[in-house]
């Protein structure tokens, strides 16, 4: 089986993105199109087909008659069926309206659909686009001709129907990005679309990716990949979506999930069986439940008040069984921008409903997101409910007011839920793929829709205002983290700048700790083995994560990715007194390094930037954001506080020299050191050399003992830990002060700081390691 991966990347400024990440975007299009696509599918269209029975009989009957009809008309000539339509429509008004039963505005689509249903070929590209609506409009027609006879029993749902206009970009795009054929979901007293705007993203139901000949499928499919990111990042309650490829004359539907992109097999409009099968998926989409066509029952939009109510779950005893909680949000402040993986997006929300005299005033933070998880909740070991709910409990009984840390604090959560037949289910990928085995196909990659309410509302990293701040939050994030392990024995596991928060506090500038889905409760035995893994967020992954190696992840792994993301907030600028570099300028720098895929490359990038104190200094620090109006490092106090706060943490993680902490704990590489007559012991002085030179072992060697410092840094965790604890608390008090009273730091009080930090670690002795696991 293949080591599990679940990594994220990080915040970028969004200017960047139409420009200078344009060629970036493309590819990471194309390296999920190679990972996560399967071809030739059909399952998913039944995925389609209407849960109840009734309504899967009236979508055959009314795809039958759809079909029948179009295959009686489309070979005939126009005059022959203008003819007709005049006899059959004898005093009715002709509409292209959807809402019209009219025989002649059917065939007029059927004249224009023509050519392309028949195989002709055609002069322009963009002259597949009128065809294709047509046959969309087509259906529709058909569908509200039963609507319009069987009124509410016929069980139809909704209309689809062709966007205001082809090829055009949305008003909500965030690239240059053009969407070819939109499809939107009508209810039956929507007015028609008009050609006079551009349909943004969030109101489309789904993409059609249209081109001119069958060999540009796979562009078609990376096209409507880019199209379909867009759709989540733009639609609050969109857990799954679909789109369409036409390519010349063949259509494929597509389904995407949190790890998959399902594609069918090509259906040949030339064909009747190909033409039907084109029907029948509009007719299927008109008439199943919302949550098949991949909207959450559990969000939805009160467009009176401007403003949406989303239900959240109150896990106890009674499991999805147990009423759930009703919010009220209005702002977004985290959107699913990913294609893949666990579409995470935050609300701020309030269990007040508003009224048009009373605004929402929002009182909570809710976070949505499917994550990886056990079918049963018992086994869910990583179930980030409940270690929140411990954290609550636990910090709430050992932490004083005095000890001044802030920890998260949960008011409800746990798994997502809603109706469907009648019966309450619970929303998981077994559920979306139920009755086939695309589910099935890696038990690793079962996932649960999680929905958690949390009391502190905070803001992004980004908009700090200085390093003091900065330094407080980050430091503030730590001490927190070490009081989870210490109490809880919960590892985080993603330290990150999506998972801070900034909260003010009189003024001040505190941060606090979330996320918890990738962390691991180290309390709670395990009846399977460790296997490696990577999670995390690209830039911020320690070496040991990122290599997959079996060594035990650790705080130290935490504190690692700490320093990374020093590192690459000092270069993007922190606050408004620095210079801010947007994307294109990150590029140039050697920190980019960390966020190019492969992986290997990243590895061997951060061992190179942190194996020595001189490479980090030349390759990263020299980098940092300068102040406005700055001359150089000597008059840039902020550059020089933070330039030395990540050459201590650097020191401390990989040249560690506390008590009982050797040479061969030192390092970013593995060393091979040669043995001594079949002797397992080794000077220290050769090891240093070894360290120092990364020099080839003499051939007359024996086998070399192979070290890897990482692994053996684990044994000494707990030394190392108190050491960094001892630094973060010193560099905390510091800019805690600094905030109420700002004065510009000179390089002694600096250096000051980070040596009071240094000798407090070293007068802790050993008394405290049984504590600090």
């Amino acid at each position: 089986m293949e080591p599990h991966s679940s990594y994220t990347l990080p915040y970028i400024p969004p200017l960047a993105l139409p420009e200078e990440m344009a060629t970036e975007l493309r590819n990471e299009m194309v390296d999920l199109y190679g990972k996560h696509h399967v071809l030739d599918n059909d399952f998913i269209l039944n995925m389609a087909q209407p849960s109840d029975s009734y309504q899967r009989r009236a979508a055959r009957n009314i795809t039958r008659d759809a079909t029948k009809f179009l295959e009686t008309h489309l070979t005939p000539s126009s005059a022959h069926l203008e003819t007709a339509a005049s006899k059959q429509g004898k005093g009715k008004k002709s509409t292209e309206s959807p809402s019209s039963t009219s025989t002649s505005a059917w065939i007029a689509h059927i004249d224009e659909m023509r050519d392309w249903s028949l195989g002709k070929p055609l002069c322009l590209e963009s002259g597949i686009y009128g065809p294709i609506m047509a046959f969309v409009s087509y259906v529709a027609l058909c569908v509200q001709a039963q609507r319009d006879k069987a009124g509410s029993t016929a069980g139809i749902r909704r209309l689809i129907c062709p966007a205001d206009k082809a090829d055009y970009q949305p008003d909500d795009s965030d690239d240059k990005t053009r969407v070819c054929i939109g499809l939107c979901s009508m209810d039956f007293d929507d007015p028609a679309p008009t050609a006079s705007t551009r349909t943004p993203y969030h109101k489309l139901l789904a993409v059609i990716e249209a081109w001119g000949c069958s060999i540009y499928s796979k562009d078609a499919f990376l096209q409507l990949y880019e199209d379909t990111r867009q759709m989540y990042q733009e639609q609050h309650d969109l857990r799954s979506a679909w789109g369409i490829t036409i390519c010349g004359h063949e259509v494929r539907v597509c389904h995407f999930g949190n790890d998959i992109a399902v594609s069918s097999k090509p259906m040949d409009v030339t064909t009747p069986k190909g033409r039907r099968s084109f029907i029948e998926i509009l007719v299927n989409w008109s008439m199943c439940e919302d949550s098949q066509l991949g909207r959450d029952p559990t969000i939805g939009y009160m467009p009176d008040l401007d403003c949406w109510q989303i239900d959240c779950p109150d896990d106890t005893s009674r499991g999805i069984d147990t009423k759930p909680r009703r919010y009220y949000f209005e702002d977004v402040a985290c959107r699913a921008n990913r294609l893949f993986g666990r579409h995470t997006r935050c609300f701020l929300a309030t269990n007040i409903k508003p009224t048009v005299d009373s605004p929402l005033v929002p009182s909570v933070v809710i976070k949505d997101a499917w994550v990886f998880a056990k079918p049963s909740t018992g086994e869910d070991v990583r179930d980030e409910t409940k270690m929140l709910k411990k954290i609550r409990a636990t910090l709430g009984e050992h932490i004083k007011p005095e000890d001044d840390i802030i920890y998260p604090e949960i008011v409800v959560g746990g798994r997502v839920s809603f109706v469907l037949d009648h019966a309450r289910i619970e929303d998981n990928t077994k559920v979306m793929y139920q009755g086939s085995d695309l589910a099935d196909k890696d038990p690793d990659h079962f996932r649960v829709h999680r929905r958690i309410v949390m009391s502190q509302i905070g803001q992004r990293l980004h908009t700090l205002e200085s390093v003091d701040e900065f330094i407080t939050v980050v430091c503030d994030v730590m001490r927190c983290h070490n009081a989870i392990f210490k109490y809880c024995q919960i590892l985080h596991r993603d330290i990150s700048d999506n998972n801070i928060l900034v909260i003010k506090q009189d003024g001040i500038a505190r941060g606090l700790l979330i996320d918890f889905d990738c962390a691991i409760d180290m309390s709670i035995e395990r009846t399977e083995p460790p296997r490696p893994e990577m999670t995390g967020t690209l830039p911020f992954m320690s070496i040991n994560n990122l290599s997959e190696s079996n060594v035990k992840r650790t705080v130290l792994d935490d504190y690692e990715s700490m320093l990374y993301l020093v590192c690459w907030s000092a270069t993007l600028g922190i606050g408004s007194s620095q210079h801010h570099r947007e994307g294109k300028d990150l590029e140039k720098l050697p920190i980019a390094e960390w966020r190019k895929l492969p992986i290997g490359a990243i590895v061997r990038a951060k061992r190179d930037h942190f194996g020595t104190e001189n490479s980090l200094n030349t390759k990263i620090a020299a980098y940092f954001s300068s102040a406005k109006g700055s001359n150089g490092a000597n008059g840039d106090p902020d550059k020089n506080m933070l330039t030395r706060f990540v050459t201590v943490l650097r020191r401390m993680l990989f040249d560690n020299r506390g008590d009982g902490v050797g040479p061969e704990y030192r390092g970013t590489r593995k060393i091979e050191v040669p043995r001594v007559q079949s002797s397992w012991s080794v000077t220290e002085d050769a090891i240093l050399s070894l360290l120092e030179n990364r020099g080839a072992l003499s051939s007359a060697c024996d086998k070399p003992v192979v070290i890897n410092p990482f692994e053996k840094r684990v044994e000494k965790c707990n030394v190392i830990a108190r050491d960094l604890l001892a630094l973060i608390t010193t560099y905390w008090k510091f800019a805690m002060k600094r905030q109420s009273n700002p004065k510009p730091a000179s390089q002694g009080q600096v250096e000051t700081a980070a040596d009071d930090a240094k000798g407090k670690g070293d007068d802790d002795g050993d008394d405290d390691d049984e504590d600090d696991d």
